[in-house]
């Protein structure tokens, strides 16, 4: 990882490097005016929707990108059309030496950091049995082991009153998603992260949260969103996957990066320094609408009206009797006591029996 050691840069559209000092005039259109905001995985997708809209409230951009300097230097263009400053930094984030070196170099350009949003990442498909040592490393270095040293650096540049954001997902607590192990298993870590970097950047007073987005158009949902998309394969139409995607939405339409973009300012933005250790669910309303434990691929269709609707059987639960025999029950024997609770005595159903209960005082 020796090319990632340390962060190359991209000239800013300002001339040379100018220290953020002293804060501006307050100015309610951009609120964000003199605060510095580093992203990482900003070239693209939700890094740069994120990116554009902090800069738009005012801030200071650093696009951190992982390998495509192109794009990275379209957002920065994008952003000096806002009237906002920003230089793109190259960093692996997945090597914690070179999260070090990118953090440096930020603080050199600006002379300070007060939000940091931790977004790069992969998603991967893999059956279980399938996955290797090597997979294992490269989808947590990224996911999970760079989210980490993100925060960490987080918590020691950023300005006393500043916001640290991690970026989980709702594949965290969606369950039914097949060969999906090591992406949900990564982004539930980062929301252990939260709660606890929550605990001790306090002291700071800088508020840490995690986002989760659910499907958001951007080039990695152009590749894997076919998985989320009701009976959805391999070589779906793209038209077809937002179609199914939008259907199990409350709100009708696939989240934008602009969408994720204004939630993140929302924590960034001084109404949000009382949202402090949570995970903030990021969807449309897709991931609470859909029951429990299912994807739209799986969700059994509906019954027609007149038709019996397809349902597993249900298992009968076994009747549980009381530990002392009935007979000793009906001669007025006292029942054992359990944490000082007293207990119903049940007799077996027979065809000659009935159920009984007794309760001895």
């Amino acid at each position: 990882m020796s090319p990632a050691a340390t962060a190359e840069t991209i000239p800013a559209q300002d001339a040379a490097p100018t220290a953020v000092h002293a804060q501006p005039t307050f100015d309610p259109a951009r609120p964000l005016a003199g605060k510095v905001a580093l992203i990482t995985g900003a070239g693209r997708g939700i890094g740069a929707g994120i990116a554009i809209e902090l800069g738009r409230r005012g801030a200071s951009i650093v696009v951190n990108y992982g390998s495509s300097s192109k794009a990275a230097e379209a957002v920065v263009a994008e952003l000096a059309a806002l009237g906002s400053k920003s230089i793109a930094l190259q960093a692996d984030i997945s090597d914690p030496a070179s999260v070090v070196s990118l953090f440096n170099k930020a603080m050199e350009h600006y002379g300070r950091l007060d939000i940091v949003v931790s977004n790069a990442g992969m998603e991967v498909w893999c059956p279980e049995v399938d996955v290797t040592p090597e997979l294992f490393d490269k989808v947590f270095n990224l996911n999970c082991r760079g989210q980490f040293f993100v925060a960490q650096q987080g918590l020691k540049h950023v300005s006393p009153g500043g916001r640290l954001i991690l970026t989980s997902s709702v594949a965290a607590n969606l369950g039914g998603i097949p060969n999906h192990a090591l992406y949900a298993g990564s982004k539930a870590a980062v929301e252990g992260f939260t709660r606890a970097f929550a605990v001790d950047c306090g002291h700071k007073n800088v508020t840490v949260n995690a986002i989760a987005p659910g499907g958001v158009k951007t080039d990695m949902y152009d590749e894997n969103s076919w998985h989320y998309a009701p009976g959805g394969f391999k070589g779906m139409s793209q038209d077809l996957i937002d179609a199914g995607i939008a259907k199990v939405c409350p709100l009708g339409r696939v989240g934008q990066p602009a969408d994720i973009g204004k939630a993140v300012y929302t924590l960034c933005s001084p109404e949000g320094e009382w949202i402090n250790g949570q995970v903030i669910k990021l969807s449309g309303g897709s991931a609470v609408s859909l029951p429990l434990g299912k994807t739209p691929q799986f969700h059994r269709v509906m019954p027609a009206d007149g038709e019996e609707p397809d349902l597993p059987p249900v298992p009968r639960r076994r009747t549980q009797f009381h530990p002392q025999p009935y007979q000793n029950i009906v001669h007025g024997s006292r029942p054992p006591r359990f944490n000082g609770q007293k207990y119903d005595a049940v007799r077996p159903r027979t065809s000659k029996t009935r159920k009984m209960k007794a309760t001895i005082p």
